[in-house]
């Protein structure tokens, strides 16, 4: 469907009239930084129209405005208008949206943000411009979205098409103008209303008793060990002989050990990988374990891990590639859908409980040159069938991907995202919190040039204060070594971080505290909170002064996540003094501060979505390594 209004050249938003909130103007640089303003036939929800497709800049850490500016000859015009479409093109990776905007002679007359991808229909006045010439500007602001498409932009006098301004897109003057985001003043009402609306519908989503439980895990960690490990590769081919596969010394308990002493309360194993080669016997392929020399061909990583972990109180989760390069029906999308079911069935019923499933997106063309077309949704219903308390992470709706394998939580982390095709039900906005994934090392499989590049216990601090401590579950890979062993670099560094969390976590000087919130925020329990509006502040007096260098916040989640804005502050000297600041808290938000003594300190909550219900305070000593 599509949307036809007129507005009259001077119906403009004062507020999008005013300078950028104090900020200066950008200056406008030549088309550049992977910028577009060119002639394209857009298809936007596959329907399409010629167009201009209005790219805003990306590359090189630009961001901001991509402009278009046309001279328009209006002097044998009576009755003109600018008529055009607005849509984003198919294939867009994003929903943030974007602003569209048309300027004539410098002023903006007309602005609209529009986050969908269907076409929609304008018509601006330009009647005052009748019998001269005029400057005519498009321009696209990004918020995060770059595929804008102006369709069919043309003035007509009535039933005459005077400019097709498509057609003189190659000519027209194009231009960019960076900055990091849009001013306040700039965004249109369009935006404002929709913010709002999201605002409303954010504030009642929770989490599943799943997810919250995955949540509650903070540390888990991967495995990636199979036929690659023995190949020194970290993608086979599928044609790798199981005969390769022999780890001589295989200790399952030993694995789990390492879980134990790093803290890890998860271990992921890499049940199959892209190169189809399974780590159980499964009946359903030759190419697994059953045909190598292992455990003379009697062998089950899957079973042995399984069972070690339950022995040691450790949950457990598969991963299982949904690309196979061995299996020949790969391609032919019905058929290996059905046989991957299978062998997602047989590690399903077989192995006990599976607390969480993994999938990538991984993909490519079968034997047959055809590109596998996954089912997902029915991966997703024989899981809840067999599994119901498993969560599905990546390619899946319970827990999305942080978006690199760096193991770094955005500053901002919300567990509230738009609903994606992934999820059920018709509520814009969803729980979907980020898993961060990294490897200790720098490949994801073993290779023993690499024995002497294990991350450094500095590294690893980092990533846990930027993935645990924003809001994010930390999948840490551990992948183990040709005998069948976690190596003892890998095992040795493990145990120092842990030491390293124990002692910070030992000691909390906001305990004890006094103040309106103290007992809510500062008490063991999870369950007491502090709820209110925001902006609102309490005041902590210490036992005594305390030297420190971390503070911890948390929300309780299992009401939702709220928190949009937050400051710690310290008495020193008898003034307050800023020492912290942030977004979103959510699960748990760690800051490391420089060192502060003080008794007294002042948490300022300042921007909430809805009521935030707060139930940790607490502030930390770390030794942090040099």
């Amino acid at each position: 469907m599509t949307m036809s209004r007129c507005y009259p050249l001077q119906l403009v938003c004062a507020s999008l009239l005013v300078s950028g909130m104090g900020l200066a103007a950008p200056k406008r640089e030549p088309l550049s930084r992977g910028a577009q303003f060119a002639r394209q036939t857009c298809a936007c929800k596959g329907v399409k129209k010629t167009s201009i497709f209005a790219h805003p800049p990306w590359k090189g850490g630009g961001q901001g405005r991509v402009l278009g500016e046309f001279t328009l000859d209006l002097a044998k015009t009576e009755k003109p208008k600018l008529h055009f479409f607005t849509g984003l093109r198919d294939g867009h990776g994003s929903t943030a949206g974007v602003i569209f905007r048309v300027y004539v002679d410098t002023q903006q007359v007309w602005a609209e943000f529009q986050d969908k991808g269907a076409w929609r229909e304008w018509t601006i006045d330009l009647t005052s411009h009748a019998g001269r010439s005029c400057v005519l500007e498009l321009a696209v602001d990004t918020l995060g979205e770059h595929y804008a498409c102006f369709g069919e932009p043309r003035v007509v006098d009535g039933p005459r098409v005077v400019v097709d301004l498509a057609a003189l897109a190659k000519t027209a003057r194009k231009t960019i103008e960076v900055r990091q985001r849009v001013p306040a003043d700039q965004l249109p009402a369009s935006y404002r209303k929709q913010q709002q609306q999201a605002l409303a519908a954010t504030v009642g989503v929770r989490p599943s008793p799943r997810q919250l439980a995955w949540q509650q895990l903070d540390f888990i960690g991967f495995v990636h060990f199979g036929v690659n490990t023995f190949t020194d590769r970290e993608w086979g081919t599928g044609k790798e002989a199981p005969e390769l596969f022999n780890p001589t010394a295989f200790d399952a308990d030993q694995w789990v050990r390492v879980w134990q002493d790093a803290g890890m309360k998860l271990l992921i194993l890499t049940a199959k990988h892209h190169d189809g080669f399974c780590l159980w016997p499964s009946a359903f392929t030759e190419h697994s374990v059953k045909h190598s020399p292992w455990r003379g061909g009697k062998g089950d990583v899957v079973r042995e891990i399984a069972d070690a972990c339950r022995r040691a109180g450790i949950k457990f989760g598969v991963y299982l590639s949904p690309w196979d390069r061995n299996h020949p029906e790969y391609g032919n999308s019905p058929v290996y859908n059905e046989h991957f079911r299978k062998q997602l069935r047989e590690l399903l019923t077989n192995y006990g409980e599976i607390s969480e499933v993994w999938f990538d997106g991984a993909c490519g063309e079968g034997p047959n040159g055809k590109r596998q077309a996954y089912d997902f949704p029915s991966y997703y219903r024989l899981i809840r069938e067999l599994q119901p308390q498993a969560v599905i992470a990546i390619s899946g709706p319970d827990v999305r991907w942080v978006g690199n394998e760096t193991g770094v939580a955005r500053e901002t982390e919300w567990s509230v995202k738009r609903r994606t095709g992934r999820h059920e039900g018709t509520s814009p906005y969803v729980w979907y919190p980020a898993e961060c994934d990294v490897s200790i090392r720098p490949g994801w499989f073993y290779h023993a040039s690499q024995d002497g590049k294990v991350k450094s216990l500095k590294k690893l601090v980092d990533i846990y204060f930027k993935s645990i401590g924003r809001n994010s579950v930390l999948l840490l890979n551990i992948p183990p070594d040709r005998r069948g062993l976690v190596h003892e670099n890998d095992h040795a560094r493990l145990r120092e971080l842990r030491a390293l969390v124990d002692r910070m976590y030992a000691r909390d000087f906001a305990k004890g505290a006094r103040g309106a919130q103290a007992k809510a925020l500062t008490d063991n329990g999870l369950k007491t909170v502090w709820t209110s509006a925001a902006p609102t502040e309490t005041i902590l007096e210490l036992a005594s002064p305390a030297t420190f260098n971390v503070v911890m916040l948390r929300e309780d989640i299992a009401q939702g996540q709220h928190v949009a804005s937050f400051a710690v502050d310290a008495e020193i000297a008898g003034h307050w003094q800023e020492i912290a600041k942030g977004t979103t808290i959510g699960h748990r938000r760690l800051l490391r501060l420089g060192p502060v003594t003080c008794s007294r300190l002042r948490l300022r909550i300042l921007a909430s979505r809805g009521d935030f219900h707060l139930s940790k305070f607490a502030l930390y000593q770390c030794a942090f390594p040099e």
